[in-house]
């Protein structure tokens, strides 16, 4: 990077977390160095302690960061569905988050980062209005994609669709509980036998006409 781009406080918060998710990606969480996260955003380490406690915090804020742009990518998807006036494929696909196998690692390592934003958001007051705001998005948007899917008789109309929207979303969330062990995991199979139920009990009955 180059000096002389305006050093505001956000700014100078997002050069760092920016630097940060370079880091955790290349070496991961534990190995990304403070020093190699300050050399590469160009600034000092008085810089990076101005605005974060410790290295703890300034990873739980990168993480938090991608966590959030994770989520805007869900609800610019959903935006364009709504927009378009109309579901692609099968609505009760959105629950697709949800029947994936459960011990992919991958799934396993963002059920476990999701929570670590969300605690971290606990102590931190703007992280957790970034986190807020964008859940309120995605499930407002959630929300309309279940509400035209009920317009078009394919989910049951007597259902709540904001209560269908939580439920994709808490679901991922609460998985991480069983993810401490791997014996606490629910069999992939068994699991997604169970979702494949689920959404039997959303989908509406077919039109008698």
């Amino acid at each position: 990077m180059t000096r002389g781009l305006e050093n505001t406080d956000s700014q100078i918060r997002g050069r760092l977390i920016d630097s940060a998710l370079v880091f955790i990606d290349r070496d991961g969480i534990d190995g990304a160095r403070l020093r190699d996260i300050v050399e590469h955003a160009d600034m000092t380490t008085g810089s990076l302690y101005w605005f974060f406690k410790n290295r703890r915090a300034l990873v739980n804020a990168a993480l938090a960061e991608r966590y959030v742009r994770k989520m805007r990518q869900l609800t610019d998807a959903a935006e364009e569905i709504i927009a378009k006036g109309l579901v692609i494929g099968d609505p009760l696909d959105l629950m697709a988050e949800i029947t994936v196998r459960v011990s992919d690692p991958d799934r396993v390592m963002a059920r476990r980062e999701r929570v670590q934003v969300l605690a971290a958001a606990l102590d931190d007051p703007i992280l957790a209005k970034q986190v807020a705001d964008v859940q309120r998005t995605l499930l407002a948007q959630l929300t309309n994609v279940v509400r035209i899917a009920q317009e078009k008789r394919i989910i049951r109309s007597d259902v709540d669709a904001y209560s269908v929207a939580v439920m994709i979303q808490s679901t991922t969330v609460g998985l991480a509980s069983v993810d401490l062990a791997p014996d606490l995991l629910p069999r992939d199979d068994n699991w997604i036998y169970l979702m494949e139920r689920v959404v039997k009990a959303l989908r509406a009955s077919p039109d008698p006409s």
